[in-house]
Formats: C-alpha cells, structure tokens, sequence
C-alpha cells in the first residue's frame, strides 16, 4: 500500500491511497481523530508513540439491505473495486486490522455526511461507488479520472475545476436526470458534442458551446457544464 499526493477541499487535507493487485480503494482523508494513547506494555507503548490511526464512522448498506457500522481510514469522490474499513473502532491499541468489503456487495454508503452509491448502467454494475458531484438541480453527475500512467484516482474537489492534462489525462463521466437511467459520456470530442448537446438541449446557449465544441464546453469541463445547467433550470 502507498499514498498518493494530498487534495485540500474545505480546509481538510485528504489522500488517496491506492491497494494492490486485487483492487483499490482511493480515499482521501480529512479532519483526524486521534485520542491520546493509554498503554501498559512495551509494544503498546511504542504504538502509542505512533499514533492510533484516523479514521471516520460509516454506515455500509448491502445490496440485501443489511446496515453495518464500520469505521474508514478515509473517503474520496468515489471508491473503486473495494471498500477498506474497519469493523470495530480503531481508536485503541493495537488497532483492528482492516477489512475490503468488495462494492459488488454494498447498495449505499454514508461517511462524514457524504453519501455514496452503487452505480449500475444498463442493468450491469459498475464496480463503482461514487458520490453525487454535481450542484443541487435535476442532473447528476458521477465520476473518477485516471492518470497518464493508467492510475485510476478521485475527480479532484479544489478549485479550479479544469486540472492540467500533465497530471489527470483521462475523466470518466456518468450523469443521469433525477429519477432517470445512468448513461456514461461520450469521452471522444465528436459523440460528446453530439449526446450532450442533446442531453442538454433545455439551455440552448449550453447546448450550442457544446455542439461548437467550445473551450471550456468539452468532456474534462463536466463539472462546470452540470453546475451550469443545474443553476440555470434552479433559476426558472
């Protein structure tokens, strides 16, 4: 397991961490709980001087509709493949070893007042557990990116919303209308101008940058085109 660089959103420092060959689970941490340490033995001694770790409480919902309470090392835009979680508080010493609970398995997720979940397109689920990115209005927007290096990490949350290409190369897009079906954009400038202009057809000025394929209107600015749709339709 290793770290990749940190994300500030809202003042919380968060990072993403990748698992190995079996899967990843990308998660970024944000504001930490660390309790001061009790220990008695030379071994939870020197854990203390370690630390316990962060964590972050969480409610698991199954795909059978149980409910489990578990306990993040941290959370992202999304969660790919896996979830790692403790399943009893880890705010002890030694702490409990962490658990990968697959996201075939999981309908929801709830952590820190973020709420997740499983998404499917075409009746085939995406191994995918992603958070909802887009501003109040009637699109929803899902989504990961992926680095120059086949990297696949969260969609970045600070400011500004367009990322150099150095670093994230690829964005992977899901919207869907408020009751509607999950559709995946078009990465390719063509078919995205074509289905998106169309998707968004009920602001025509929208509408037609995309069909332009203005700067600025393009498949890695989707944040921008929902926030710009979604304030819109709130307008009307």
């Amino acid at each position: 397991m290793f770290y990749l660089s940190a994300i500030t959103r809202r003042g919380l420092t968060r990072r993403a961490t990748i698992l190995g060959a079996g899967g990843l689970l990308l998660s970024t941490l944000a504001h930490a709980q660390t309790p001061a340490p009790v220990a008695t033995r030379v071994d939870s001694l020197r854990a203390a001087r370690r630390g316990t770790p962060e964590f972050y409480p969480a409610q698991l919902t199954f795909t059978n509709g149980r409910q489990v309470q578990a306990f993040l090392p941290g959370y992202a835009t999304c969660f790919l493949d896996r979830v790692e979680c403790y399943e009893t508080s880890p705010d002890r010493i030694p702490p409990p070893p962490l658990k990968a609970v697959a996201v075939e398995r999981l309908r929801a997720l709830s952590v820190d007042g973020h709420h997740y979940e499983s998404l499917v397109l075409k009746g085939k689920p995406l191994g995918l557990l992603a958070e909802n990115l887009g501003t109040p209005g009637p699109v929803e927007l899902f989504g990961y990116a992926k680095t120059k290096n086949d990297m696949l990490i969260p969609v970045p949350l600070a400011m500004p919303l367009l990322i150099s290409t150095g670093t994230h190369e690829k964005y992977y897009w899901y919207v869907r209308t408020r009751g509607g079906e999950l559709r995946e954009v078009p990465r390719g400038d063509g078919e995205f101008a074509k289905e998106m202009s169309t998707f968004f057809a009920a602001n025509p000025n929208l509408a037609a940058r995309i069909r332009e394929k203005e700067k600025g209107a393009r498949v890695e600015d989707m944040r921008q085109l929902v926030q710009t749709y979604n304030d819109q339709q709130r307008g009307k």
